[in-house]
């Protein structure tokens, strides 16, 4: 009888061993750690697996809703914080042709990073950020929160680690960006090709297909990436009729030269002008705002970027009827951030005195930040995506009759806003 309980003692033991070694710091690590072996990352059956997914969210636990939402209420230095953060990050971004950037989904990447941070590399973030990384991550929660009662927006996070290498990631780095971020959690060895494929999979999933992949390349020098994918889909509450889209309509641009446009027509909700600028609000469905700005004679798009930067109270007139015209367009950009969120002030990040101590026990840098961007804009609505990857490596009312008319012929600035939180979701140049 001794003997059997001895082996039934011996069997316990090496089950809880089994279970504890699975993943630690979650509780949904038992769901996740199992998954791997036919699968990828997106669920998709891969031809050979080798991203091991930890956990989910890496975290079962749930912030309080009644906090999230005074935090974010009350939230006003990170609303300036990022609406100066856009216009800068456009400007940064800018080189005379077509460009659109997503504050949010940068603000989500550096938000997760920022969990691991210390010190003067912290203090820059928060610099940045406007606020500190604790309000950042509850007001990310709560958009994240609100934004599934519409399905306009989405947002999805990964954390991926390099097995390949020999390091700590604590597990109140983990729980932190699991509760706030919903974090899924990778690892896999960044020396085998797969997990790029892996990556870009995500990537591809949480884009719904806009946007097929971030990293050309991985090495084994880098240990850890963090990814923000955001989609957006917006109906116009009033669409444009197809049959007034005029073909072929000249839009002209900043260099003299003309090019080809389909140029719908239609109305708009709010109208607003100064000195510098004409420019409108159309509404979509479920709380969101397109928002363009048209440079007057004289003026350029960069100087209505620099004069957005300075965050200015939009100049709202009376408007009894807007009419308006849109050029129907479709565009990606590509951009390299590093040097843009350095010349913002977070410059000790991506050098080798950098402050992660938090992140993990060896001393790591941001060695590159990237994003894409997709937009398609028509009669309907505007479907829009961003993905943002930050690769981590190893350190070596008025009732008067008012007609007003904005035709977007030449080139503008305009935003994709949540109308709740002031939040520019998209910022872009058509030029």
């Amino acid at each position: 009888m001794k003997t059997i309980r001895k082996q039934v003692a011996l069997l316990l033991a090496v089950v809880m061993m089994i279970l504890m070694t699975a993943c630690t710091g979650s509780d949904d690590a038992s769901k996740g750690s199992g998954r791997s072996a036919s699968k990828d990352p997106t669920g998709t059956p891969a031809a050979n697996p080798v991203s091991q997914e930890l956990t989910q969210t890496s975290s079962g636990e749930s912030p309080d809703p009644g906090k999230l939402a005074q935090t974010f209420q009350n939230a006003e230095d990170y609303r300036k914080g990022i609406r100066s953060f856009a216009a800068k990050l456009l400007l940064g971004s800018y080189q005379g042709d077509t460009v659109m950037v997503s504050p949010i989904s940068i603000y989500a990447a550096l938000g997760m990073l920022a969990n691991g941070a210390e010190g003067e590399t912290l203090k820059e973030m928060e610099d940045m950020f406007g606020c500190s990384s604790d309000t950042l991550n509850q007001i990310i929660c709560y958009m994240n929160l609100s934004s599934k009662e519409s399905d306009v927006v989405r947002m999805a996070n990964s954390i991926w680690l390099n097995s390949g290498r020999e390091f700590t990631v604590p597990d109140e780095f983990l729980k932190t960006c699991g509760m706030y971020y919903r974090s899924a959690v990778m690892k896999a060895p960044f020396g085998n090709p797969q997990t790029l494929k892996d990556i870009n999979d995500w990537v591809k999933t949480n884009t719904k297909n806009r946007i097929d992949s971030i990293l050309d390349n991985l090495t084994d020098d880098q240990v850890m990436v963090l990814i923000n994918a955001i989609t957006f889909d917006g109906v116009w509450e009033e669409p444009f009729e197809e049959d007034a889209t005029r073909k072929n309509a000249d839009f002209y641009r900043a260099d003299g030269t003309t090019k080809k446009v389909d140029l719908m027509s239609g109305s708009a909700e709010r109208y607003f002008e100064d000195d510098d600028m004409t420019g409108f609000e159309k509404r979509y469905k479920e709380g969101y705002i397109f928002r363009a700005y048209l440079p007057k004679d004289g003026k350029s798009v960069s100087d209505i970027a620099s004069k957005l930067a300075q965050v200015p109270e939009i100049p709202y007139q009376s408007a009894s009827e807007i009419y308006v015209k849109i050029p129907k367009f479709t565009e990606e950009s590509k951009i390299d951030l590093n040097s843009i969120l350095a010349g913002l002030g977070m410059k000790k990040a991506f050098t080798d005195d950098a402050e992660f101590g938090r992140l993990m026990n060896i001393g790591v840098h941001i060695s590159k930040v990237i994003q894409k961007t997709y937009i398609k804009m028509d009669e309907h609505g505007t479907e829009a995506a961003a993905v943002t990857a930050i690769t981590m490596e190893t350190n070596c009312y008025n009732p008067q009759q008012i007609i007003r008319s904005v035709t977007l012929d030449h080139p503008f600035v305009y935003e994709i806003i949540d109308s709740k939180s002031g939040t520019p979701l998209f910022i872009g140049i058509y030029e």
